[in-house]
């Protein structure tokens, strides 16, 4: 399986999980009369979505090599 396909694949799985995400992080900013938009912690919770979606792709790559799934 290729990155490409893996992405395709996991789409759903890894979009509303970032969509759910950020829309408990919003509502948690405006509940708290903090600015919605903060690029420092903002930056990280994209990196935080990168390494997950890095996981994900890694896992299906690993399983469709025929390895073991440990």
């Amino acid at each position: 399986m290729t990155v490409l396909q893996s992405l395709r694949k996991n789409a759903p799985f890894l979009l509303s999980g970032l969509g759910s995400g950020i829309v408990v992080l919003m509502l948690m900013r405006q509940s708290g009369g903090e600015p919605l938009f903060q690029p420092q912690s903002d930056f990280g919770i994209v990196i935080g979505a990168i390494l997950v979606a890095a996981y994900v792709v890694y896992q299906d790559t690993r399983e469709s090599n025929g390895k073991p799934n440990s």
